[in-house]
C-alpha cells in the first residue's frame, strides 16, 4: 500500500477483548481491574506512521497477542505501559503491543499505544535484561 493510499485508508476503532488481568498479575505482579483493550484509530494511524508494514500483519493477531502473550514485560522507559510480546506465523518475528496499565477515564477502556514487530534476537535482548518474561497462564 503506498503512503498515500494508506492516508486515504479510513480507520476504525477496534476492539481485540478483554484485559489478561489475572495472567498481568501472576506474571508482572501489576494489579488490574478488569476490562477491555482498545485499539482506536488514532493509535492505529501512528502506528502505520512508525510502522507502516508491520500494521497490517499485526492486526489479524491483535487478540491472539492480547489473550495469550508468549511474553509480558515492562521496560520502565514508558510509565504506565506494558508490552506483550507473541510470534506471529509466517513472518519470523513477534508482535510487540504495548498497552497501558490505566484504563481512560473517558471511555473505560485500555489502550494499545504501539504495535511493531521485533526480531527473535530483540526477543532474547528483552529477555536477558529481564524486561520480558514468560506468561504464567492460570
Amino acid at each position: 500500500m503506498t503512503k498515500k493510499a494508506k492516508s486515504k485508508q479510513k480507520l476504525f476503532d477496534i476492539f481485540p477483548g478483554a484485559m489478561p488481568d489475572d495472567a498481568v498479575y501472576k506474571t508482572l505482579q501489576i494489579e488490574l481491574d478488569p476490562g477491555d483493550v482498545k485499539f482506536s484509530a488514532p493509535a492505529q494511524r501512528h502506528a502505520y506512521k512508525g510502522h507502516p508494514e508491520d500494521v497490517p500483519l499485526i492486526i489479524p493477531h491483535l487478540s491472539q497477542v492480547i489473550s495469550d502473550p508468549m511474553y509480558m514485560g515492562d521496560d520502565f522507559k514508558n510509565p504506565d505501559k506494558i508490552e506483550f510480546v507473541r510470534m506471529i506465523p509466517g513472518t519470523g518475528k513477534s508482535a510487540l503491543i504495548a498497552i497501558t496499565i490505566q484504563m481512560n477515564d473517558d471511555d473505560g477502556y485500555y489502550h494499545v499505544c504501539s504495535s511493531y514487530l521485533i526480531t527473535q534476537s530483540e526477543v532474547d535482548k528483552k529477555r536477558d535484561k529481564g524486561i520480558l518474561k514468560h506468561v504464567k497462564k492460570k
